[in-house]
């Protein structure tokens, strides 16, 4: 028997909220390796380290910026912009000089060898900041400023709408870049043909490092603004990089959409789960990507192109 505590109006719309939440913050974490294997051809195991890379960033920023703003509109600009623009240098960096010659070889090959970046990234993490969990003080941190709203006797996060609302506007803004500019239909022409693109006199290594730096940054995003509501820990990255791939697995690999729509499946799934059956919330996502295998085995979108 179901008490009537978790049936009522307000348990069911601050868990349909926070399944929201949770389906933003997979959507940072999922989109761009889902877009780096549709347009590229890569399929890049490390991408959610960069998550937890972006969280340890914004920790150690939000931690040290204190003397010189408080301000939350400032906090937000740095986690929002500052920290992912920082990320997306380092991953333009890094396309050239570690991920460059993963292209060319067999998908089993790349899991592999990004793993092994996953790996190395986890231990500068834990040889810069350690290996215990750390949090954002509560001076500069932005969740606890902006505070709670009642609606119809649902406490809601201001910061999480906040987060919800970053996402819906990185989901709308690829959308009108593969769309509408130039560098969108290259893109497109790329995950058809590669080599064609190439031999029409496209820069197609400029585009693939814009790809690339553009989807570590959104990764890196979502790990900026996942650590002002909670800790950041290195079992961070081995979570994420786990649910990335049942989003991946449910949606479709290399579809905008399916990422989209598997983000709110598992999000509600996780949020409700928590709630009713928190023991076995995290098999029952794994169960279901079983079963999409089962019954489509190229996701729910996998067939449709990046953007269709």
């Amino acid at each position: 028997m179901i008490p009537e505590t978790l049936l009522g109006q307000p348990f069911v719309l601050g868990h349909t909220f926070n399944g929201l939440y949770f389906a933003a913050l997979l959507f940072f974490a999922s989109v761009g390796l889902t877009l780096v294997f549709g347009i590229l051809n890569l399929l890049n195991m490390a991408h959610a380290a960069f998550y937890g890379l972006g969280a340890y960033v914004a920790v150690w920023t939000l931690n040290n910026i204190g003397d010189i703003t408080t301000s939350v509109a400032a906090l937000l600009v740095v986690l929002v912009l500052v920290i992912p623009l920082v990320v997306f240098v380092l991953a333009a960096a890094l396309d050239k000089s570690v991920f460059a010659p993963l292209y060319d070889i067999e998908p089993v090959y790349q899991l592999l060898a990004t793993f092994g970046v996953i790996l190395m990234l986890d231990d500068i993490i834990k040889y810069i900041w350690g290996g215990t969990p750390i949090s954002v003080a509560a001076a500069t941190n932005p969740s606890r400023q902006l505070g709670t709203v009642d609606v119809l006797g649902a406490s809601i996060s201001m910061y999480r709408s906040f987060v919800i609302l970053i996402a819906v506007c990185c989901a709308v803004g690829l959308y009108l870049m593969f769309v509408k500019t130039k560098i969108g239909k290259i893109s497109q022409a790329m995950s058809e043909d590669y080599e064609m693109v190439q031999m029409l006199g496209i820069n197609v290594t400029r585009v693939r490092v814009l790809i690339f730096s553009l989807s570590i940054a959104i990764a890196a995003l979502g790990g900026a603004l996942f650590v002002p509501f909670a800790v950041a820990t290195p079992a961070v990255t081995l979570e994420y990089v786990l649910l990335s791939f049942a989003v991946i697995v449910i949606g479709g690999l290399g579809s905008l959409k399916g990422v989209i729509v598997a983000s709110l499946i598992i999000g509600m799934v996780r949020s409700f789960g928590i709630a009713y059956v928190p023991a076995i919330e995290l098999a029952i996502v794994f169960a279901l990507m079983v079963v999409v295998i089962i019954v489509k085995p190229e996701g729910l979108f996998g067939d449709q192109g990046v953007v269709e």
